[in-house]
């Protein structure tokens, strides 16, 4: 079972590939997971994406490939490894947002 801190919502995977999708929020960053249907089950993994939402719709979203923590999409084989990832995840977009804060109060100085 994936962690629960963040979560934003679970949703059917919208684009037509199946599965489900988990979206995670901290501040402005998450995280899309997906769980695609497999034949196998020693075939199942999670697709990672770290994404980047719209200021104005907490669903909308853009694929984020600029920071530290992934330039590409990531595959996870388990729960247990997209957990820690997760968790370090949430983390980084802490900081993350506490970094932009402090570069918008220094613009507006």
């Amino acid at each position: 079972m994936l962690v629960q801190e963040n979560l934003h919502l679970i949703r059917s995977a919208t684009d037509g590939g199946g599965g489900q999708q988990f979206l995670y929020k901290v501040n402005q960053y998450g995280i899309s997971a997906i769980s695609r249907p497999q034949e196998e089950i020693s075939q199942i993994h999670w697709d990672v994406e770290v994404i980047k939402y719209h200021e104005t719709e907490t669903i909308k979203f853009d694929i984020c490939r600029n920071t530290e923590l992934a330039e590409k999409t990531l595959i996870f084989y388990n729960d247990t490894a997209l957990n820690e990832f997760l968790e370090k995840a949430f983390d980084y977009f802490k900081e993350l947002g506490l970094l932009e804060g402090m570069m918008t109060k220094e613009k507006g100085a």
